[in-house]
């Protein structure tokens, strides 16, 4: 079931439709899905793991490439729901200086470090400073810590 939820949550959240031949709103999918589920909605039961563009489940990704199978459905959110995806609608849809994949990759990326390598007391720029040695691409270091700040935000 959770699969048929994964197209109207990639078209709410980006306010487009989800084409699962390209790569690019795959991965945008993952990352969401990551970000959400780290705010306590659950999609489905999806375990990620750090891989070359950040956090990375292979369910996700099997489920992802039937989605062209599945037929549009609505869903109707909880009002936590409706306001994580607001939050994380509005972040994600920020101008900063990444694109929109690199921006969703660069934060899901920092809550995983944040979440799964660093103590919640390490430092900010330990976290950026690890994020660039791993991803040299995402190497603006105020979008970055902008991008922690903005994780807080979603997250509550």
């Amino acid at each position: 079931m959770a699969k048929e939820l994964l197209k109207p949550i990639y078209e709410q959240i980006y306010g487009e439709k989800f084409n699962a031949y390209s790569f690019e709103p795959r991965m945008e999918m993952q990352k969401a899905i990551y970000i959400l589920q780290e705010a306590g909605i659950r999609v489905g039961d999806y375990d990620f793991l750090w891989y070359k563009h950040g956090p990375y489940c292979q369910n996700l990704q099997d489920d992802i490439l039937c989605l062209n199978k599945t037929s549009d459905i609505t869903i109707r959110y909880s009002e936590d729901a409706k306001e994580v995806i607001e939050r994380v609608k509005e972040v994600f849809h920020m101008k900063v200086e990444y694109s929109r994949s690199a921006w969703v990759e660069c934060l899901a990326s920092l809550q995983y470090l944040r979440a799964n390598i660093f103590s919640w007391n390490s430092t900010k720029e330990d976290i950026v400073r690890d994020l660039m040695s791993k991803k040299p691409h995402l190497d603006k270091v105020e979008t970055n810590l902008l991008a922690l700040d903005k994780l807080d935000y979603i997250l509550g």
